[in-house]
C-alpha cells in the first residue's frame, strides 16, 4: 500500500503531539509548569481546594509549659 500525503500528515501530527506531551511532562516534573485542574470537574461545580504537596508547612511548636520546681 502506497504512502499517501494524508497518512504522512497524520503520522507527523501524532509524532508532534507525543513530543509536546513528553516536553510538558518533563517541565511538570521539574516544577516549571503548574498543574491545570480545569478539566477535572464539571462546569458549575465548585472548585476544590488544591494543596501543594511539595512545600513543607512548619509544625507549630507546643505551648511552653511552666515547670514548678
Amino acid at each position: 500500500m502506497a504512502d499517501s500525503s494524508g497518512k504522512r500528515n497524520r503520522e507527523a501530527k501524532k509524532r508532534q503531539q507525543r513530543e509536546i506531551k513528553a516536553e510538558r511532562k518533563r517541565l511538570r516534573k521539574e516544577g516549571l509548569l503548574g498543574t491545570d485542574n480545569s478539566g477535572l470537574f464539571a462546569p458549575g461545580e465548585p472548585r476544590r481546594e488544591v494543596f501543594d504537596m511539595k512545600s513543607s508547612l512548619p509544625i507549630p511548636d507546643s505551648p511552653p509549659t511552666t515547670a514548678k520546681e
